[in-house]
């Protein structure tokens, strides 16, 4: 009588165990696919001179695709990263334009579509993991016309600005990151894991990230700049939109806190949202990002 009981037991333990694990699997599915936006826009309709460039991913050699915004002295370079969702120019922080505004300010610069993403090869995000190598094969790229690590300049949007963080604290030569609408941690969020309408209890978070790392290459548990930017050395501009509704101006108050570095700088702006400083205030936003770049790779 008790081995039927134990059987029938250990099948039903097998079979919640399959609900997790599958329940985990599709949860890190949905933060992984990724739906392609067509580029929009061009350099040519700003008049501006530029380069269609190709560059692989540092980690996994991912064909990655940019523009090439090269400025008269063409001697020093800010990368522009973009947020989650958003190919090299996305409107919303109207990327193109803020690079038409840096070339006049003497700054080259670069812009790229992350894997996935615009006309980039790869078919999955990974939440801003693998991102980090594709910001390591920009700066790669960049480096290799000849314009040295110390004269690269970091400037991320969302998503964007959070993988600049993780990169320039992996890449100590690089001299200065401004983090716009940046984040503290990008960990599994317990209160926002749903198979449809259907919440899933706290503890599922782990097997997410195990499924994401399994399954789709990708480690939720590296995305936490908040664990890093206390380390490094690097000045960091923080700006953040105080309206924000995506993500609060309080983590990057809070992120400029654990930085602690004297040569940081903090913009907080009223009546600004999610990656929209630079359309609400064009000339300041670029006056205080330009001066912040000259002042740390003259």
């Amino acid at each position: 009588m008790l081995i039927p009981i134990l059987i029938g037991l250990a099948g039903l333990a097998l079979l919640v165990l399959l609900v997790i694990i599958s329940a985990a699997a599709w949860v890190a599915h949905k933060m992984t696919v990724q739906e392609r936006i067509p580029v929009s826009g061009h350099p040519s309709r700003l008049g501006l001179e530029w380069e269609d460039v190709t560059f692989r991913s540092w980690g996994d050699q991912i064909l990655l695709s940019g523009w090439y915004l090269p400025a008269p002295d063409d001697n020093r370079c800010i990368i522009l990263i973009q947020g989650m969702n958003h190919h090299r120019n996305d409107p919303q922080s109207q990327a193109l334009a803020l690079g038409n505004d840096l070339v006049n300010q003497g700054f080259s610069v670069l812009l790229f579509d992350f894997r996935a993403r615009g006309q980039s090869a790869g078919v999955r995000s990974t939440g801003g993991d693998r991102e980090q190598w594709d910001v390591f094969g920009a700066i790669r790229f960049v480096e290799s016309r000849g314009i040295p690590v110390a004269r690269i300049g970091l400037l991320g949007f969302s998503l964007g600005a959070g993988v600049a963080i993780l990169v320039a604290a992996q890449e100590p030569r690089i001299p200065a990151v401004v983090s716009d609408s940046g984040f503290l941690d990008n960990k599994v969020d317990p209160g926002h894991l749903f198979v449809g309408p259907i919440g899933l209890p706290w503890w599922i978070a782990t097997f997410v990230v195990l499924a994401g790392r399994v399954l789709f290459h990708a480690n939720f548990n590296r995305v936490r700049p908040a664990h890093v930017v206390g380390k490094m050395d690097q000045p960091i501009l923080f700006i953040h939109g105080e309206d924000d509704p995506v993500i609060s101006s309080k983590e990057t108050l809070e992120m400029h806190r654990i930085s602690n570095n004297a040569a940081d700088r903090v913009w907080i702006v009223p009546g600004a949202e999610h990656i929209n400083v630079y359309r609400k205030n064009a000339d300041a936003y670029v006056r205080r990002v330009s001066r912040f770049f000259q002042r740390h790779m003259p």
